[in-house]
């Protein structure tokens, strides 16, 4: 395996597998590096997870697999050695992402927990405590190769270097706009807001606030916490908890926020310096109704008459009527974050929402969509109608259409270089016995054998 690959694995391995076979094996430790330990239970669970995943022996080999873990380990190490800023926020957000990824193959909780052979809530804090040190190893590669950036004349370079017949094949991509209504809110919000002060009104007659976190709380990943998210930067969080932390004092308990979630009541619980907070809150999402949603569905429909009937354009239309605040300010364009050096309008077909993809895989240029049910990024439920406003279809990449793809390969070159180096460098410093089983293995770094 390539220094590059085995990058692309630590990037990508938001959380480990776990799995009732690796607990039955006879564990030992295969190698400590530093102070930590890896167990041959480690790789098993990896190796679980390319098969589950349909990825190949060949790429996820015991040696490559292991080689993974050194390195990760060795970049969480040095995190903590720095006392690096790291954000932890989206831990919650990648376990609840694997929860829902086994509820999709499992069907539902009890057939997960079989698999297991533990409870979903200490599935979920094993898959924590991985996500934490993931998020780490991320913030210490981050460090390393924040500041990288590629030349126009070095991506032209790395593509010149590819073979013709080994140029990647770019799938067919979709630039897309559209409008987003959501259920009709009213009574919904009312009640929620009602809910809220109740409990507000509960705590502040002497209930803790983490009872009624973990009790009524629909944000999971806090809730199994007491409604605790962690130290992160102030910067991390929406704009109107963020807003209502900065007047805050520690113990405090907020009024109703609402924000993109639904609404929230928060608790402050420390700041420290370089803007580093940590708060817990309650959230309560609305709660459609059959009407509500009819309602919702009924105010986009009326909207795709207009449109049809040329009252207004469809950019317009977005821009004066869409409950989606980032896209209605580009007149509907939607921008993919994701997987390029800068926004881009671009996506491929496994960037979209499936039910995006399903309403428009067989638009031509320039139709709108039927209006249809989808969810937001936050899964809530919202009605859309989307346009094909420009489909790139599947070609062999190149410099004037693919710049932005190249750039990111070229940059990815240069940080798994510099990675190599780094590794190479600290772990002459580090403590590292592997086990004689391993020590045939060809490490992209021979200095782990000593």
């Amino acid at each position: 395996m390539t220094m590059k690959k085995s990058l692309i694995i630590i990037l990508a391995f938001t959380v480990l597998f776990q799995h009732a076979n690796a607990q039955q094996t006879v564990d030992k430790v295969i190698a400590v590096i530093g102070n930590e330990a890896i167990l041959l239970s480690d790789i098993e669970e990896m190796r679980l997870a390319a098969k589950i995943e349909g990825r190949s022996p060949v790429e996820d080999s015991h040696c490559a697999m292991l080689e993974d873990l050194l390195t990760s380990k060795l970049l969480v190490a040095q995190a903590k050695l720095d006392s690096l800023k790291v954000d932890l926020s989206n831990a919650d957000n990648m376990v609840e992402r694997q929860y829902k990824y086994y509820v999709m193959n499992f069907g539902n909780d009890k057939a997960i927990e079989e698999f297991f052979q533990r409870s979903i809530e200490k599935i979920k804090e094993e898959w924590f405590e991985q996500a934490k040190e993931n998020t780490y190893a991320q913030t210490m590669m981050q460090e390393i190769t924040g500041k990288l950036t590629a030349t126009p004349s070095e991506v032209e370079n790395f593509y010149k270097k590819i073979p013709a017949d080994s140029l990647p094949l770019i799938p067919d991509q979709y630039v897309i706009y559209q409008i987003v209504k959501k259920p009709n809110s009213s009574a919904a919000s009312l009640a929620a807001k009602q809910q809220l002060l109740e409990l507000r009104k509960r705590i502040l007659a002497g209930e803790r606030f983490q009872s009624l976190a973990t009790l009524y709380s629909e944000d999971p990943g806090s809730a199994r916490r007491g409604g605790e998210v962690g130290l992160s930067p102030m910067e991390n969080w929406v704009p109107p908890i963020r807003e209502i932390l900065k007047n805050m004092r520690p113990g405090q308990v907020s009024q109703i926020v609402e924000s993109e979630y639904g609404y929230h009541i928060v608790q402050l619980i420390e700041k420290q310096a370089n803007n580093l907070v940590n708060y817990r809150h309650i959230l309560i999402k609305p709660k459609y109704t059959a009407e509500d949603r009819k309602e919702g569905f009924m105010k986009l429909d009326s909207i795709v008459r207009l449109i049809k009937a040329d009252s207004i354009t469809f950019e317009k239309a977005a821009l004066y009527f869409s409950d989606d605040e980032q896209s209605k300010m580009a007149n509907g364009l939607l921008i993919n974050n994701r997987q390029y050096s800068s926004p881009s309008p671009r996506f491929i077909k496994d960037e979209l929402n499936p039910d995006d993809y399903q309403a428009l895989k067989n638009l031509p240029n320039l139709e709108m969509s039927e209006p249809f049910e989808s969810t937001n990024q936050q899964g809530n439920v919202v009605y859309k109608v989307i346009m094909v406003k420009n489909f790139i279809p599947a070609h062999t990449a190149n410099l004037k259409d693919d710049y932005d793809q190249l750039y990111n390969a070229t940059l990815q070159q240069k940080q798994a270089e510099t990675i190599s180096k780094w590794v190479k460098k600290k772990q002459k410093a580090e403590y590292v016995r592997i086990d004689d089983s391993f020590k045939n293995c060809k490490f992209d770094h021979e200095g782990w054998v000593r």
